[in-house]
């Protein structure tokens, strides 16, 4: 699907000053919204729009997403400048924004990590658990995102919503994830602070510069609530070449070198109050819940949302699903991990 039609094309020239022959790039990183470098011989941009094709309930929203980085980048925290929101339905059927293209690299599996040294990796590893203790620091009460979510009761709500999104779409029984599922509904624990929750903070969600972040995106699952979620993203995600059936198959940290798991969570502990006990349930959390998100890309790849695109790649995706929902199924999760 060709989106960059005359209109387009129009509107961002006329908005951005690129050239109306400007030319694009795919970023193939992100399986949600789809997410574009815009650029002519002089400028660059990113350009942010939802998937083709019918959209969940809440999902996917463009204005959402804008609002966040608007407000922080507005109190110096390290997001894309925003640049231009677009909600005109003459132009365009679906909302889409345009950002500060950050310069760096996105290390998005251990190959592209594996060019960096082992004392690069730790700088990079420091940098990014700073960088979330610094959000999760931010307070969100006294800014313009504290009408972006409720503030309390986090846990409970996810558990409903992607609950709810899962069974809107479910195409097929997974009893992994049900008895994940039941583990969560059973074992919530109680929010110790209420913080933004990016949501899906991973390694390769961040841009690096000179062994730093220079950025944090993909704010799709942005919302208010409790910030341990965001550090059960990163355990989670940050795969160990020890660890048995990690569905965190690109993960950067199966490169050598990387700090560990159990560094990670001292890393954040020296830089935050929060009571770490019930870490396990928010690595089962994020588990879980990268089972709905790669259902939910299983399903709109089998529906064309996406374009023509490989069977075999489909298939990849659905059988993620399921390695997914196994991990998260697991009773002694932390210790089969650490």
């Amino acid at each position: 699907m060709d989106f960059f039609d005359e209109k387009i094309r129009d509107y961002i020239s006329s908005n951005t000053y690129l050239n109306y022959e400007f030319e694009y790039e795919q970023f193939k990183v992100g399986r949600s919204n789809i997410t574009y470098k815009i650029f002519d011989d002089s400028k660059v941009f990113v350009l942010r729009r939802p998937p083709f094709g019918n959209k969940l309930e809440s999902a996917h929203n463009m204005q959402r997403e804008f609002k966040i980085i608007t407000e922080l980048s507005k109190n110096n925290l390290k997001v894309p400048k925003p640049i231009l929101l677009c909600v005109d339905r003459l132009i365009c059927d679906d909302d889409f924004y345009i950002m500060e293209y950050i310069e760096g690299e996105t290390i998005a599996d251990n190959l592209i990590a594996e060019k960096y040294s082992d004392l690069e990796k730790e700088k990079i590893t420091e940098s990014f658990i700073s960088t979330l203790a610094e959000l999760h620091f931010f307070d969100v009460e006294k800014s313009g995102l504290n009408d972006l979510g409720k503030h309390e009761n986090y846990v409970e709500r996810q558990l409903n919503r992607w609950s709810k999104q899962f069974n809107a779409q479910k195409v097929r029984d997974i009893s992994d994830l049900d008895v994940a599922t039941n583990l969560l509904f059973d074992n919530m624990p109680s929010q110790q602070k209420v913080s933004i929750v990016h949501g899906d903070y991973r390694l390769d969600n961040v841009r690096i510069n000179n062994n730093s972040v220079a950025a944090v995106v993909d704010w799709e699952l942005c919302t208010l609530g409790d910030p341990l979620a965001d550090l059960g993203t990163v355990i989670a995600s940050w795969a160990d070449k020890n660890e048995k059936n990690t569905p965190f198959i690109y993960s950067p940290s199966l490169s050598d070198g990387f700090p560990s798991r159990e560094n990670i969570l001292t890393m954040y502990q020296s830089k935050s109050e929060l009571n770490l006990d019930e870490i396990e349930f928010y690595v089962r959390l994020s588990f879980w819940k990268h089972a709905m998100i790669m259902e939910g890309v299983f399903v709109r790849y089998s529906l064309g949302y996406y374009g023509n695109v490989d069977k075999k790649d489909v298939e990849a995706f659905g059988e993620s699903t399921l390695n997914f929902a196994k991990k998260a199924s697991t009773k002694n999760l932390l210790k089969e991990i650490l």
